[in-house]
């Protein structure tokens, strides 16, 4: 009996160690529960969705509505205009085909070309995926790929091997690099030479309506999507603005040339090669347009009037943003007018001055290049915005 006795009261003591080891599990799963739903909520606070964004306070959607309306699509709606340009002068030249024709396509094919200097930089969605960039302004162009598009036909532009065998510096070539001249377009071949002048053209054409509409007919969408995220808009442009600004114009238009990243310069390789040897300023002319309008977008000013908006620059006054002391804003247009000054010391033809003093481009390319820090590391460090894009040459 007292055998019996003490095995239920070892049974009761295993249960009573059971429920108290269950009751313990369910308060800590409870606990746990009650924690992801506190997270769940501060997180939906702090802004999950487009509507409820709340972020650091600031009001993304008035500098997405100021860049969209005053500068993007009134920038695009002025390049399509001297596109038009463009193609009426190259019409004209198919039809009187004469140097008086031709100096005509090469005056609208340059106000186009710096045109084109405030609309590169907006490398996002649609322009993004047809690689609206590298087609339009890829150089230096590969002038035998031209000559056989020329002379064999059945090109494809969307074939990234013809990238460098379309676009401004293509057309570049196609008027004032022909070793010919006028001759390629009135000899035997000349109706080859004038249809792929019109091909060209005309893919630009279409290629930049499609742009121009697809910001237009997007632009609620655009300016609503203010959250921030990787795919949200002001994240993206904000990327696509420093890709430019360290890509397209520090390195391509300068560094590439003064040869920063080949050891070697390399004068040849600046934009608008051929104008350049005609004119001794084009390349020049082309970086200086293209700074205008960073100066312009980062701070706001619209595209047809000069008026001052909501731009990068007011953004980080908002966050009280700082740089050695002083407001960032102030340090990044600071930097802005010493590169500026620095580029229009320089000769007038940038390629000259890279053979005659290498030395001086380089000083210019380094005060172009504090803008990369500037704009990479201290703004975005306040912007709490993530560099979405690979840099391989170490800046």
């Amino acid at each position: 009996m007292q055998d019996l006795g003490g095995k239920i009261s070892l049974i009761k003591k295993t249960q009573e160690k059971f429920l108290l080891s269950f009751f313990i599990y369910k308060i800590k799963y409870m606990k746990k529960i009650l924690s992801i739903l506190t997270i769940t909520i501060v997180l939906s606070a702090c802004g999950g969705s487009e509507d409820g964004y709340v972020g650091d306070g600031y009001d993304r959607g008035v500098l997405l509505t100021n860049i969209t309306d005053n500068i993007i699509i009134p920038a695009y709606e002025n390049f399509s205009t001297k596109l038009n340009e463009l193609e009426n002068a190259v019409g004209l030249f198919s039809t009187q085909t004469d140097q008086s024709s031709l100096n005509l396509v090469e005056e609208k094919w340059f106000d186009a070309y710096k045109a084109w200097q405030h609309v590169e930089m907006f490398d996002i969605n649609m322009a993004e995926q047809i690689f609206y960039r590298q087609k339009i302004n890829s150089y230096p162009c590969n002038t035998a790929r031209i000559e056989l598009n020329i002379m064999n036909g059945g090109y494809d532009f969307d074939d990234p091997n013809h990238y460098a065998a379309q676009g401004f510096p293509t057309l570049d070539y196609l008027i004032n690099g022909l070793p010919n001249g006028i001759s390629n377009y009135t000899g035997v071949s000349g109706s080859m030479y004038i249809g792929y002048l019109q091909d060209v053209v005309n893919d630009i054409k279409i290629n930049t309506n499609n742009i121009k509409n697809e910001w237009v007919n997007n632009r609620n969408e655009f300016v609503g999507s203010i959250d921030n995220t990787a795919t949200s808009s002001l994240n993206k442009l904000t990327n696509d603005f420093i890709f430019y600004y360290e890509k397209g114009m520090r390195a391509n238009k300068i560094g590439i040339p003064v040869g920063i990243f080949s050891g070697s310069a390399l004068p040849q390789n600046v934009e608008c090669y051929y104008y350049n040897l005609k004119t001794g300023n084009a390349s020049k002319i082309l970086l200086m347009e293209a700074f205008d309008a960073v100066e312009k977008i980062f701070n706001g000013i619209s595209f047809n009037d000069n008026i001052k908006g909501e731009g990068w620059g007011n953004y980080l006054l908002y966050l009280n943003a700082l740089s050695n002391g002083v407001d960032l804003d102030t340090d990044i247009n600071e930097t802005f007018s010493e590169a500026i000054e620095a580029i229009e010391n320089l000769d007038d033809d940038l390629m000259n001055n890279i053979i005659t003093d290498e030395l001086q481009v380089r000083v210019a390319y380094d005060k172009v290049q504090r803008g990369t820090v500037l704009l990479k590391t201290d703004m975005l460090g306040y912007l709490n915005i993530d560099v979405d894009y690979l840099d391989a040459d170490g800046d």
